[in-house]
């Protein structure tokens, strides 16, 4: 079977040249290309667009070349000025035998055809959708308003035969005539249904154009979504019922997949109403309770993940529903989500629906805070704090010893914004913690609070084997603790410190006069302000410096709180 026929150099019979006869070959090449493509690919695929592509440029040629592109249509073959150009014997596929079973004897592509226009006819004669006995090829080639494609009829050429056979023979002309005056009274032809086109008004016209530019941009999703939707809402059936909503529950995660949130948030919406409906049996709404728990899979949830950070598609107040719809059958899952979100914004929405989630059973985050993520113990630990609840002190403590540094010093932060007393005692062990900063914190932590063993622990610590091997930072911060809290019978300690040499040994009684310093501001008594004031009489330059220097800061930070 031979659809596009090879032009030889017989085949071009009077005047027409090669070249035009090639061109005409050319283009019904790529017709049949563009058809078959039709029938393979979707409409956004880009073989097929490159195929409607080509012919266009090649119908644009050829008619800027040699003028409109006339096919004459026989039942199985196309001829382009007497030469066969096309032949498919095929009735399934064969595009002629669509035209010519129509009545469609001449087929005419003229100057300024778009493409859209080749796309149309081609979904029209070339098979590309299901094909019924009903279908009227002409009528529908009329409704797609192809302006720059016309077609002549059989019955139109018999008036033409009519006209060549009058200037033959007069008088079989006027017998013709006659009986077609005759024929015209008992049986008044049809009009041509190219002539049908003239009868449109300007405002019949102008609303073809917008329902056929209303349907091309119409969103196929929305309609999959509305039939899913309006089958399962009126399903009475219970087997049809639990097929639909496993489409959906599947159709639901398709949609995440695919970047739709729109859609994937237009389901979970449907599927939740489902869930307040009064008609719904226990197993049907178990069964929809099921789909939503398996819509945040591993690969949906790293999907939403790389959308809420890839770009604003997605709204805080829309997120925040999403996760709120899902709820507790979905808690590992939104918890991986936090932990896998980088966007601040969108982690803040996350903890505050698990916030929402875990109030009434802070112990659902148990698992996670042995998670090898810190970070995403950490984000549970704030989560916990926010509950500030016993059992989140309960579930917070045992993390204290906690080998990552950024987790302990949350669950300080934890323990020194809690209401609970009993947080307060848990911060003692942080004076014993591997990091001098969160020593240090502990300490002021228990100093601001007056915790009633601090004052003993802080000179328990100043005393201890490695109290002279720490930084200075810390140091000071312990005789900062004893100075506030002791007050005035820490005096003649820090006299000794100040008046008395090497008291941390042979060349570090400067640190001694730092520390001692340090004290006596906390102190800020008549009897501090003394002991300082003898200091600056009898000691060195660089004591004295030193007393100064802490004089002036402890004044600047006065006033910078009064400015406050």
């Amino acid at each position: 079977m031979t659809e596009v026929q090879n032009v030889t150099a017989n085949q071009h019979p009077g005047t027409t040249s090669r070249e035009e006869l090639i061109s005409a070959n050319e283009v019904i090449l790529a017709m049949v290309k563009a058809a078959k493509g039709l029938r393979m690919y979707l409409p956004n695929n880009p073989v097929l667009i490159g195929f409607l592509e080509d012919l266009h440029a090649k119908m644009g040629e050829h008619v800027g070349s040699f003028g409109d592109f006339r096919l004459a249509v026989e039942q199985f073959a196309l001829r382009y000025k007497g030469c066969d150009v096309y032949e498919n014997q095929d009735p399934r596929e064969s595009i002629a035998l669509r035209l010519h079973s129509d009545g469609i004897r001449v087929l005419t592509f003229t100057q300024g055809l778009e493409q859209r226009e080749l796309s149309g006819f081609l979904g029209i004669v070339g098979f590309a959708g299901p094909i019924h006995q009903d279908d009227d090829v002409v009528t529908q080639l009329w409704e797609r308003n192809l302006p720059h494609i016309s077609c002549l009829l059989a019955e139109d050429l018999a008036g033409d035969q009519e006209e060549d056979q009058a200037a033959t023979a007069p008088q079989q002309n006027a017998i013709s005539h006659v009986y077609a005056a005759l024929a015209g009274q008992l049986h008044p032809p049809a009009p041509p249904m190219a002539k049908h086109l003239l009868m449109l008004t300007g405002e019949e016209a102008a609303w073809l154009r917008k329902a056929k530019q209303a349907e091309g941009h119409r969103n196929h999703l929305d309609d999959v979504v509305n039939i899913v939707c309006a089958v399962l809402a009126g399903a009475r059936d219970a087997v049809i019922f639990r097929d639909f909503v496993e489409i959906m529950g599947k159709l639901t995660a398709n949609m995440f997949l695919a970047g739709e949130f729109g859609h994937a948030l237009r389901l979970v919406r449907f599927q939740h109403k489902l869930l307040n409906l009064i008609s719904l049996t226990p197993d049907q709404q178990q069964q929809v309770k099921k789909s939503l728990a398996g819509v945040l899979s591993e690969r949906t949830t790293q999907v939403l993940q790389e959308t809420l950070d890839g770009g604003d598609s997605i709204s805080h107040e829309e997120l925040k529903e999403l996760l709120q719809i899902f709820g507790l059958p979905s808690l590992r899952a939104i918890c991986e989500l936090l932990g896998r979100v980088e966007k601040l914004k969108m982690r803040k929405v996350i903890i505050e629906v698990l916030v929402e989630l875990g109030r009434n059973n802070p112990e659902v985050f148990s698992p996670f805070l042995a998670d090898p993520r810190w970070y995403l113990v950490r984000n549970v630990v704030l989560i916990l704090s926010m509950l500030d609840t016993p059992i989140a002190l309960e579930m917070i403590v045992g993390l204290i010893s906690h080998k990552e540094l950024r987790i302990r010093r949350e669950v300080l932060s934890f323990l020194e914004r809690s209401s609970d007393p009993k947080a307060k005692t848990y911060i003692l062990k942080f004076l014993r913690d591997d990091s001098s900063v969160l020593r240090i914190k502990a300490l002021q932590i228990l100093t601001r609070e007056r915790h009633p063993s601090a004052l003993k622990l802080a000179l328990s610590v100043s005393a201890g084997d490695d109290f002279k091997a720490r930084d200075m930072a810390e140091k000071k911060a312990v005789f900062e603790a004893i100075g506030e809290l002791g007050s005035q019978e820490m005096v003649p300690l820090f006299r000794e410190m100040l008046l008395k040499k090497q008291w941390f040994k042979r060349g570090i009684d400067k640190d001694a006069a730092i520390c001692a310093v340090a004290g006596l501001m906390k102190m800020n008594n008549a009897a501090a302000k003394q002991l300082l004031e003898e200091a600056r009489g009898q000691r060195s330059l660089e004591i004295r410096g030193i007393i100064e220097q802490a004089i002036l800061a402890n004044a600047a930070t006065v006033n910078g709180r009064a400015q406050a």
